[in-house]
């Protein structure tokens, strides 16, 4: 049932493009009706760094973001995400972006986390829910694309480019100063505006199937129909659309349904293969907005720009049915793999285990208290132990000042740690930081704007070594 009552929608710039890792350099969210009219003032708010982690520059680069402008412009980390969180927890929301699914979400749920609040909690009670509508504009493009201008091209694949920056050219939609938070919301609702406009039906169809159990229903494991899914993984001269025939669910993981892409041929056997994808075996996550549809959906046209037919897809799938039922139970077959790679510090465990209810409630209690108070709640005894480790790093992130003296110099010892020998492969320790800085400040290959960034990051790094490790 759709219980929405608005859409906020959000983008973020960051620092790096490992949502765990990485933190968050700016966030612009503008609610709107179910219309798509604009209802609030749109938010934008920067955060600031803290001192055990360093920015990648890469993503500074494509920004423009630097750590100065940010901690100027900024606010600590843990008002951020709470000014962010309370938005999302109105009753009724919708959370949408253009490719958040896949990373702004996790950026916020991991920030979440990390700031001890609930990270999923507002993705699914009181009628919330989130959306994505990065693979809606695909389908629209393969499907229903009448109305909307498809001809920019992605110079990396020779294909169509749908790049927001690409699509709103293309379609006359204003976006000066892309990468920018609040510019990018607001080309994703004339996009999603567009789309409504021009294709009303498919549009709605997308809405209302952003729940799961509405994929689910598509789907469906038990009955084994042929239908439509599209995604980047299918990224060709074509299209993005294929035609899969959903084979089993992961009891396991069960958000997961393992399908057979009907543009592959019939394996023989599935003895020996190491890689499903080889043999035409997608994995469809129903939590996570995909775009899933129907054969009926199909007309003459769709079948032209995507290269098969909706006679041949059944003619396929019933074969595959009749003979080679093997293909339907894929246990001996499967070795799943996480979606993350495994990470033992406790900021990067969001996935390890979910919070208990005796754990939210006293980290809720933590919450309430004052900064200086907080890290007196040590005596909580955590079912979860790595609590009392964000516990700490959390008052020290955000509130150092109402540190004593000894807490202090752990942090400091923290920060040197985290600068020298960070934890994760995907941190960059401070001298490669700094080395990276140098030498693109020094090539002639970077250009004069892009000198003053990393200039600005150099500094930044040196600012730091001073502090923390003089």
């Amino acid at each position: 049932m759709n219980y929405a009552k608005s859409i906020l929608w959000y983008d973020l710039e960051t620092f790096g493009l490992n949502p765990r890792v990485d933190r968050i350099a700016q966030a612009a969210l503008i609610r709107t009706d179910l219309q798509l009219n604009i209802i609030e003032e749109p938010v934008l708010l920067y955060c600031r760094l803290t001192d055990d982690y360093l920015p990648n520059p890469e993503s500074c680069i494509v920004t423009g973001l630097t750590p100065q402008e940010v901690n100027e412009k900024g606010i600590r980390e843990y008002d951020f995400i709470k000014k962010i969180n309370d938005m999302f927890l109105v009753p009724g929301t919708v959370a949408a972006g253009f490719n958040n699914v896949n990373f702004d979400d996790e950026c916020i749920r991991s920030t979440l986390y990390r700031n001890l609040f609930d990270p999923f909690e507002r993705e699914y009670k009181e009628g919330r829910s989130r959306w994505d509508i990065m693979n809606l504009v695909r389908a629209t493009k393969d499907l229903r694309p009448d109305g909307i201008d498809f001809s920019a091209v992605n110079p990396d694949t020779g294909f169509t480019s749908f790049k927001l920056t690409d699509i709103t050219r293309v379609n006359h939609i204003e976006q000066e100063g892309a990468h920018d938070a609040l510019v990018d919301v607001r080309a994703t609702i004339d996009v999603a505006r567009l789309i409504r406009d021009k294709q009303p039906k498919l549009f709605n169809y997308a809405f209302s199937h952003r729940f799961k159990n509405e994929v689910w229903a598509v789907l469906d494991p038990i009955r084994h129909q042929a239908i439509l899914h599209t995604s980047a993984a299918y990224v060709s001269e074509r299209g993005n659309t294929h035609p899969v025939l959903p084979l089993m669910a992961n009891k396991e993981r069960g958000n997961e349904i393992y399908c057979f892409d009907l543009t592959f041929p019939i394996p023989e056997t599935l003895e020996g293969i190491e890689d499903l994808r080889e043999a035409g075996i997608i994995r469809i996550m129903a939590n996570k907005c995909p775009f899933v549809a129907p054969m009926s959906v199909m007309n003459e046209s769709c079948e032209k720009r995507l290269g098969f037919t909706r006679s041949e897809v059944e003619e396929k799938a019933e074969k595959i049915r009749r003979s080679h039922r093997y293909l339907f139970d894929l246990r001996e077959a499967l070795n799943v793999k996480k979606d993350y790679e495994a990470e033992s510090d406790a900021d990067y465990t969001i996935y390890d285990r979910f919070m208990s209810e005796a754990d939210k409630a006293k980290l809720k209690e933590i919450s309430r208290l004052q900064p200086q108070d907080k890290l007196k709640a040590g005596e909580y005894n955590f079912e979860d132990e790595k609590y009392h480790k964000l516990l700490w790093r959390m008052v020290a992130r955000n509130w150092p000042e109402s540190m004593n003296g000894k807490e202090k110099v752990q942090w400091r010892n923290f920060c040197a740690s985290r600068l020298i020998n960070p934890p994760s492969k995907y941190a960059r320790p401070l001298e490669l930081y700094l080395r990276e800085c140098r030498e693109h400040m020094d090539s002639i290959e970077t250009n004069a704007k892009d000198k003053l960034i990393y200039k600005a990051l150099y500094d930044y790094g040196i600012d730091l070594e001073k502090r923390i490790l003089a």
